[in-house]
């Protein structure tokens, strides 16, 4: 697509496209699902450019191992933490996981570093 044309569709100048590619001019959050629409595209590709859209994926699956490995280690200690007491643990493993930059692809996670923390929290449970 031209410069022409997506001015066109947008509704705004040649120079105005050429701004916004440049990052000369900021955009609104209407105007960016426009424009990622007119492509498309995710927005958030346009936001933090390729392979944006597949982190919300990856993240998920993420999420997905440490709900179960929290939930593996409840069964392995016998334990029946009330439901806000799982979802501390998730958080915080979310946290260190992301804290320590490991990316939700780069490696499996590795349950045997979290299980101290887990069984820490279901033991503190079961004391008050």
């Amino acid at each position: 697509m031209t410069k022409e044309e997506a001015a066109s569709a947008l509704g705004v100048s040649k120079v105005q496209i050429w701004r916004l590619e440049n990052k000369s001019n900021t955009v609104s959050a209407e105007r960016l699902f426009e424009i990622a629409d007119l492509y498309g595209i995710d927005p958030r590709t346009l936001l933090h450019g390729e392979g944006a859209a597949e982190t919300p994926h990856k993240l998920y699956t993420r999420i997905g191992e440490v709900v179960a490995m929290v939930e593996e280690e409840a069964q392995r200690l016998d334990a029946k933490p009330p439901p806000h007491l799982v979802g501390e643990a998730v958080v915080e493993i979310l946290r260190q996981e992301t804290r320590n930059q490991i990316a939700p692809d780069s490696a499996p996670l590795d349950a045997t570093k979290y299980q101290g923390l887990v069984s820490l929290l279901f033991k503190q449970a079961t004391n008050t």
